[in-house]
């Protein structure tokens, strides 16, 4: 069915009269007067005259053809699509009209965004709605609504709920968009019912695995499926930071940090001297140029010196383009507080090798090639009376035989105030001491030492092995895969085993081969007390020479003291939550965020933890954390938030490919200016025709210039 878009301008029609009036005036007979001189002239000249009324016949004709095609190709005619809306017209309709709001829709090469461009859109069709429709718009959001929207057919209302929307930062979920409207329609009464979905038709927000029961759903509760491009179908060019790497190198005074920024080029052209920036502190730090081939990346390595001791927080930029959400990456590296641990060596030995505490100490502090927050001071047994357990965080007791009973008191109070104490077995540990003295601290009873064998295949009983625990304890977190995997080498030939009930509220850690605790830990008042089953030094394991012994011992410090290592923060990306775990005695934090709204977080518990969930990431940045207003030591100074890089790729599905995943879904896929009329918006225009109505108009313009001019 042939309609326009502006009927109005079909009067224009009519214009195409003037040449015909004008060519009937210029016909009327003059006043004749006869002159013999000429009448041979006349005579010879009218085979000249048929040709002369015949081209003014052609130039009549295509001046009207001219008017007439100009005034058809303005009022802008349309094929309208056979099973469109004519069915539909004057029939109650329900509809869900979805929004993109992925960060991609803030992309904009001209006056306004393609999200200002979806909410325009999405009046238009609200608009269009008669007087029995009812209709839903719903964002393209992440996460499902508790409360789905309801069908309403409240112009008003709908025309407020658009304004409501905001872009945002998230990637294009578009599949979990289709599971919500399907859904409210499923509870529609009407036999029609539509989706309108307005996007920029990316790629990255496309689910084919979701289609495959997804299309059923579909067909079932869905009558028509609409999407209008807001794009117009163009190609989109868009250049991104993909991926900001760091590593950190500890030096005597200061930290050098190791930037890697990976650029990306999603665009159809080369990229030559892109300049990029590091920020430290909102700095200028560094800079680099990038050249980048079509469709392909580069990483490059910044290096930064920056002090020692400090949180410190940044980002890598380059200059604004279409897509200003993904022109900057942030980073933050959490500065450590020192830790003071006091180890008490109960078998010290002559030769320093042979002492219980000499690999520990190596591996709480290396030396000066590999720099620790953790500062260990040693003390042998007959010194302890001259330490005082609370000017440090941990207390080591390593295969100690016995302690004054004024200083077992002294270490009760030390833990049950957020200290945390460390039993490592041997030789020296009387079982029945052990738990008659420390029976308020120990995680487990001790209740026997068991020996195997030693390393020979004879042997029916071979050395134990380590194994983690599920869940991962964080402990254990700090290890790669290979690592992990790697425990089982570890060999064991003596062990103390422990009461299976426990004491108190507690936490395997390690495990042993045969399932019998290793490494336990125990909440005790605001602080912790950590069994080890058998000893530091290698007089029963050679747990001590393994390499992983080190980040694991560093590790287990960090985590029962609540500190926080130097270390370069997990990235969280938008809409990700932020966890961390605190002290029994923090109460409630704030977090303020990159546009200095402050939000209170209390604690939660779970699994006899305490900690905060922040779960308000909704915009890239940095987000600070405090106490009352001021850092403190216990947790990060600062976090940062980063949008997915996978939404930066603005490459395109094509409508063949969207058609087959509708699996029979009556659809519609128009790509269309937003000021437009309805009838193109809601997906009834087949075949647009003012296009070719213009180049017609063009050609005969320049035939009537031709014939005109002979």
């Amino acid at each position: 069915m042939l309609s326009f878009l502006n009927p109005v301008l079909l009067l224009g029609i009519l214009g195409a009269s003037i040449p015909i009036i004008i060519h009937l005036i210029n016909k009327r007979k003059s006043v004749s007067h006869k002159f013999a001189a000429i009448d041979f002239l006349l005579e010879t000249n009218k085979r000249i005259s048929i040709k002369f009324k015949i081209r003014q016949l052609i130039l009549l004709i295509l001046r009207a053809s001219l008017l007439m095609f100009l005034a058809l190709s303005l009022a802008k005619p349309f094929i309208k699509n056979s099973g469109g809306g004519a069915e539909e017209k004057n029939i109650p309709t329900s509809n869900v009209i979805i929004i993109d709001d992925s960060f991609s829709m803030q992309y904009s090469d001209r006056q306004d965004s393609f999200f200002s461009s979806a909410k325009t859109a999405a009046k238009q069709i609200v608009d269009t709605f008669q007087k029995d429709d009812e209709a839903a718009v719903i964002a393209c959001s992440s996460s499902k609504p508790l409360v789905l929207p309801e069908l309403e057919d409240d112009k008003k209302h709908l025309f407020n709920a658009i304004d409501q929307f905001h872009p945002g930062f998230t990637a294009t979920h578009i599949m979990s968009a289709l599971d919500t409207a399907v859904e409210i329609l499923a509870s529609a009464k009407t036999s029609i019912r539509r989706i309108f979905l307005l996007t920029d038709m990316t790629r990255n927000g496309w689910d084919p695995h979701w289609f495959k029961s997804g299309h059923e759903k579909l067909q079932r509760h869905v009558t028509r499926f609409h999407i209008l491009d807001v794009s117009e179908g163009r190609i989109l060019k868009n250049i991104a930071i993909t991926h900001a790497e760091l590593q950190l190198n500890l030096m005597e005074r200061n930290a050098e940090i190791r930037i890697k920024a990976t650029i990306s080029n999603f665009s159809p052209v080369p990229v030559k001297d892109l300049p990029v920036h590091i920020y430290i502190h909102g700095k200028k730090s560094a800079q680099g140029f990038f050249n980048i081939e079509t469709n392909a990346s580069e990483t490059k390595e910044f290096f930064i010196t920056a002090e020692r001791g400090k949180d410190i927080y940044g980002w890598v930029e380059i200059p604004g383009d279409n897509l200003l959400a993904d022109n900057k990456r942030y980073f933050t590296i959490n500065a450590s507080q020192p830790i003071e641990a006091l180890l008490i060596d109960g078998d010290p030995k002559t030769n320093i090798y042979e002492s219980e505490t000499f690999y520990l100490e190596k591996a709480l502090n290396p030396g000066r090639e590999h720099l620790s927050s953790i500062k260990p001071s040693l003390c042998a047994i007959h010194e302890v009376n001259n330490m005082t357990f609370a000017d440090f965080n941990i207390i080591f007791l390593c295969n100690v035989e016995t302690l004054p009973p004024e200083k077992i008191q002294e270490l009760g109070k030390f833990v049950q105030e957020g200290g945390t104490v460390i039993f490592t077995l041997g030789n020296n540990v009387d079982a029945d001491y052990y738990n008659t003295a420390f029976g308020a601290l120990l995680p487990h009873r001790l209740h026997t030492i068991r020996t195997f064998s030693s390393n020979s295949p004879l042997s029916e009983e071979q050395p134990l092995h380590l194994k983690t625990t599920e869940p991962i304890h964080p402990v254990m977190s700090i290890l790669s895969e290979s690592q992990i995997s790697m425990l089982s080498l570890v060999k064991f030939y003596r062990i103390f085993y422990v009461d299976p009930t426990p004491l108190g509220s507690c936490k395997t850690i390690l495990s042993f081969s045969n399932d019998t605790p290793a490494l336990i830990e125990r909440q005790v008042g605001q602080g912790k007390s950590v069994l080890f089953a058998a000893s530091i030094d290698r007089d029963w394991t050679d747990f001590p020479v393994n390499p992983f012994f080190l980040p694991v011992m560093q590790q287990l410090c960090r985590y029962v003291t609540g500190s926080i290592p130097e270390e370069i923060s997990k990235e969280i990306l938008v809409k990700d939550a932020w966890q961390y775990p605190c002290a029994f005695d923090t109460n409630v934090i704030e977090i303020t965020d990159p546009d200095g709204t402050q939000t209170v977080v209390q604690p939660q518990f779970a699994d006899n933890e305490k900690y905060f969930k922040y779960e308000e990431t909704k915009m890239p940045g940095i987000y600070a954390v405090t106490i009352d207003g001021k850092l403190h030591p216990q947790f990060p100074a600062y976090f940062s938030v980063n949008v997915d890089p996978a939404e930066s790729n603005l490459k395109k599905i094509n409508k063949s490919e969207i058609t087959a995943l509708m699996g029979g879904t009556k659809l519609s896929i128009t790509t269309s200016h937003t000021g437009e009329e309805s009838n193109v918006l809601l997906g009834e225009a087949k075949k647009t025709l003012w296009g070719q109505l213009l180049f017609l108009t063009l050609c005969i313009l320049f035939l009537e210039s031709f014939i005109s001019r002979k």
